[in-house]
């Protein structure tokens, strides 16, 4: 990914900070083919826990790049590393599932949730011997199954 690019993002971000009235910090990397952006502070003004908050800021911020570069680029935005520490709580949480589905021999399906999370739990058992999982359900009901590889 082109360095101007990740600073274009972090100077954006701080600029919406200050705008805002918040202090802070973007910590700003290369992700997946797109931006991660971790904005770091103690904030009083910024929503941390709302997902809909942070999709609007990585909306506002993709509209940002494309207008300044003419590129499409997936920018997720993060407060105080909320998202990272959740993907990795969820992630172990899979790891003790799956260990639970081959120790019982059984199927276990998880509750519906975002694509974002499904991705998750499918990545973090992708390597695991003698597991397998994949999705059902449809639209808000969506749900991933994990269960014993029988192959």
């Amino acid at each position: 990914m082109d360095p101007r690019l990740l600073e274009e993002v972090r100077g954006f971000c701080l600029g919406l900070l200050r705008v805002v009235g918040e202090r802070g910090e973007a910590v700003v990397r290369a992700e997946g083919g797109g931006v991660y952006v971790d904005l770091r502070g103690g904030f009083r003004h910024l929503p941390a826990g709302d997902p809909q908050f942070r999709s609007a800021l990585a909306r506002i911020a993709c509209l940002h790049l494309k207008s300044r570069h003419g590129q499409d680029v997936p920018v997720l935005v993060d407060i105080n590393g909320e998202v990272v520490a959740h993907r990795e709580e969820l992630a172990q949480r899979a790891r003790e599932l799956a260990r639970q589905a081959l120790a019982e021999n059984r199927r276990i399906e998880l509750a519906p949730m975002p694509a974002d999370d499904r991705r998750v739990v499918h990545m973090a058992l992708a390597d695991m011997p003698g597991v397998r999982t994949y999705s059902v359900g449809r639209e808000h009901n969506r749900r991933v199954v994990i269960e014993p590889d029988v192959d």
